[in-house]
């Protein structure tokens, strides 16, 4: 019956255009985190919502909500504002998306250790804690060929970002300039270079940033280093970090092993900050 209400919705809002299609995708985690202090056991589960259409001249459009919820030892939470909403509209290789968007500049950095992420890539990419790459809620991309233009902005605010990307054979690489409104006299200012290079079952990766605060003069010289192996269906990953503004780095080991039918286990121990954390946990995607 559910499926029988879903087609019979779908075909209701798509009259009209020459395709359409609604889906419902999914991914959960449970296992146990240590900060340093305490083990805490938590799950988090997160159901996706996405639909696009395409007109008879080409033209694609869609939106997507997600729905998120999650339980820490004896206490739920189910965050009204993770709602996330997006809608898009794309033609010839242009791309408008309005809403709950991730800055042009999000992309660049290095993936994090363990199943939930133990911090590592916080230190180097949110430079003392301060979330450096801004607020968005109006993105613009580009994509010709190999490479991708970005441009985003924050209509409520002063934060806006331009990005450029693109892959030259194994290599993919990326360059980006943001300003974020820290609620400080004036927005700090940064600019980004990332590259990752994949050789067989090797991937290494790394990105600098540059930021100047304008409302003091100082500058803080971030970067990160990352690399991977996978052997069958095993991946082990190293990551690094650093942060000149606090003048502390991060690195750890994590290792990821996929069971089958979107089932795996994933689990790291690192460094950050001068604090010994971990996690172990079960991955699952639907």
């Amino acid at each position: 019956m559910k499926t029988l209400l879903l087609a019979s919705s779908a075909l209701v809002m798509t009259a009209g255009v020459a395709a359409a299609d609604i889906s419902l995708s999914g991914s959960a985690n449970m296992g146990l985190s240590y900060d340093g202090t305490e083990t805490t056991v938590s799950n988090e589960i997160d159901f996706g919502i996405n639909a696009s259409g395409t007109t008879d001249s080409g033209i694609e459009f869609g939106a997507s909500i997600d729905l998120d919820a999650g339980h820490v030892d004896s206490a739920s939470t189910q965050d009204p504002g993770s709602f996330d909403p997006e809608v898009y509209i794309s033609a010839g290789g242009l791309t408008l998306t309005v809403g709950a968007v991730d800055p042009a500049t999000d992309p660049f950095g290095i993936g994090d250790i363990g199943f939930l992420g133990l911090g590592v890539d916080d230190i180097g990419e949110k430079m003392a804690g301060f979330g450096v790459k801004g607020d968005a809620d109006v993105l613009v991309e580009y994509t010709m060929g190999d490479y991708s233009f970005a441009a985003s902005t924050d209509t409520s605010g002063t934060d806006f970002a331009l990005a450029v990307s693109g892959t030259v054979g194994d290599l993919s690489f990326g360059i980006g300039y943001n300003e974020a409104d820290l609620g400080m006299p004036a927005s700090l200012e940064l600019t980004w270079v990332d590259l990752s290079y994949t050789s067989g079952a090797y991937t290494v990766g790394a990105f600098y940033a540059h930021g100047l605060a304008p409302w003091s003069g100082a500058t803080t010289d971030d970067y990160g280093l990352e690399g991977s192996y996978a052997a069958g269906d095993l991946t082990i990953s190293v990551a690094y970090a650093y942060d000149d503004l606090s003048g502390t780095d991060a690195y750890g080991i994590g290792a990821a092993y996929d069971l089958g039918s979107g089932l795996g286990v994933a689990g790291g121990v690192a460094d950050v900050a001068g604090t010994t954390v971990a996690d172990f946990g079960v991955t699952m995607s639907f």
